[in-house]
């Protein structure tokens, strides 16, 4: 195999959730389109590297700007902040039209065993937010992984210490709509025993 195409394949891996198969399916795709294909596609990445930044607020990418749209929005509850993990999660949280407060994004959940790479700027730029907008609930959204609860508790401790008024829930976690007991593992069970609702 051709060690160019072998290091563009591998370069292709490096992208989340994309296999070895996968990586040689769009190096192969790249390689047959046109140079103006390619040359577009390199100038949309590059363009959007230069223009999209996070919010200064928030962390949610934004183009162009300092702050992004949802903390532009004055009719969304300043006072209610949901925190996830990645930009993505508050694209779907938006598409159920559920939620209508702020948001703030932390990139990257806490390592288990290492506590001594914690993004304390990161942190301080949550508190930051919830004390410029006088926050009185906090809905932690974290994925639900060894990572994602390490770091749940983690915000929930240090929001405790800051003001232990605020009203802190961790998204609820169960069994999806339209599910069977029997193809839940005993974990997801787990959740739904635990965050089951008075019928």
């Amino acid at each position: 195999m051709n060690s160019r195409f072998i290091r563009l394949v591998e370069a292709f891996k490096t992208l989340p959730g994309v296999s070895t198969k996968q990586a040689r399916t769009i190096a192969y795709y790249l390689l047959q389109q046109d140079q103006f294909f390619l040359d577009r596609l390199t100038n949309e990445m590059q363009n959007a590297k230069t223009h999209i930044k996070a919010c200064v607020e928030c962390n949610y990418l934004c183009e162009d700007n300092e702050r992004c749209q949802y903390c532009r929005d004055p009719k969304r509850d300043q006072r209610q902040l949901c925190i996830v993990t990645i930009d993505s999660d508050v694209d779907k949280i938006e598409a159920t039209n559920s939620y209508f407060g702020r948001y703030f994004v932390l990139r990257n959940e806490l390592k288990p065993n290492k506590q001594d790479m914690i993004d304390h700027a990161c942190f301080h730029q949550l508190l930051s937010l919830i004390r410029k907008n006088q926050v009185h609930e906090v809905i932690i959204a974290t994925n639900w992984t060894t990572a994602g609860e390490l770091t749940a508790t983690y915000i929930k401790n240090l929001i405790n210490e800051y003001d232990p008024k605020i009203n802190i829930f961790r998204l609820a976690v169960g069994l999806p709509i339209n599910s069977a007991l029997d193809y839940a593992d005993n974990t997801t069970i787990t959740y739904a025993i635990k965050n089951k609702t008075k019928y």
